[in-house]
């Protein structure tokens, strides 16, 4: 998925996160979410490179590409 600076992701209740904003900059992507319990959750600078994917509530965010304010994610559950 294409991604830009700013967006917000939702996905499906079942996940148990709120909807998840998405920061891209300095050739990194950070996530930023709640679980429904109100839990606050920051995947801070991921990268291409990192070695795989970040995991919150079975749901997986991986960054395959960043250029400027945009990226390439994967989102897997």
């Amino acid at each position: 998925m294409l991604i830009s600076d700013g967006r917000t992701i939702r996905l499906d209740d079942k996940w148990g996160l709120m909807p998840i904003n998405v920061t891209v900059e300095d050739d990194s992507v950070t996530f930023h979410a709640s679980t429904a319990s109100g839990m606050q959750v920051t995947m801070s600078e991921q990268t291409p490179d990192q070695g795989g994917p970040s995991t919150i509530n079975d749901v997986s965010f991986e960054v395959l590409a960043v250029k400027g304010k945009k990226a390439v994610i994967k989102i897997t559950h």
